[in-house]
């Protein structure tokens, strides 16, 4: 059942699961500007759109009801130890980065001041969100942008703050209780 330490789940670890993720959707940042260029049809890299939003949407919902489990006292659905799932926790933070930098990069050019153009400077602006560091660089000016941020805004919080604070408040008969 337990593969160094992570469940596996229909053969592949959790961890294997996200940092498999992690890689697909760093190639899919990196390969967006030849996606750009090569691909015309707008529907298609709307399409492409699915990949890093439906992973953020996954991690969120998650961590989200790992820490209300947490607070209520269950057991880890994952069967991760807590350590486990802080670990967990900052690889899913860095592949909600990466993901919200794809999303950035396919924005238009009137999206931003200072457009983030190349696949490094959307991951450069996507980190100074998550981290809520906002250095004044690179700042959204369309709505659509703006609400773009807002969300990594609150998905990053919701991570950090919620997630970590219920997985250090909990000292329930989990798998990683103290006697």
């Amino acid at each position: 059942m337990f593969e160094r330490g992570f469940v596996k789940r229909s053969g592949v670890t959790i961890v294997g699961w996200t940092v498999g993720f992690l890689v697909v959707n760093l190639m899919f940042l990196f390969a967006l500007p030849w996606l750009h260029q090569h691909l015309r049809c707008r529907f298609i890299l709307l399409l492409l759109w699915a990949i890093p939003s439906s992973r953020i949407v996954e991690i969120g919902y998650a961590f989200y009801n790992d820490a209300f489990d947490q607070l209520e006292g269950f057991q880890p659905r994952s069967g991760l130890k807590r350590s486990q799932r802080l670990k967990l926790l900052g690889c899913s933070y860095f592949e909600v980065a990466v993901c919200y930098a794809s999303l950035y990069l396919a924005l238009p050019d009137t999206a931003f001041h200072n457009h983030p153009a190349r696949p490094f400077e959307s991951l450069y602006f996507s980190w100074i969100t998550i981290t809520t560091t906002g250095f004044g660089d690179i700042f959204p000016y369309s709505t659509f942008a703006r609400t773009l941020c807002m969300s990594e805004l609150g998905v990053g919080l919701m991570l950090i703050v919620f997630a970590v604070g219920a997985y250090f408040s909990y000292k329930g008969n989990g798998p990683d209780a103290k006697d």
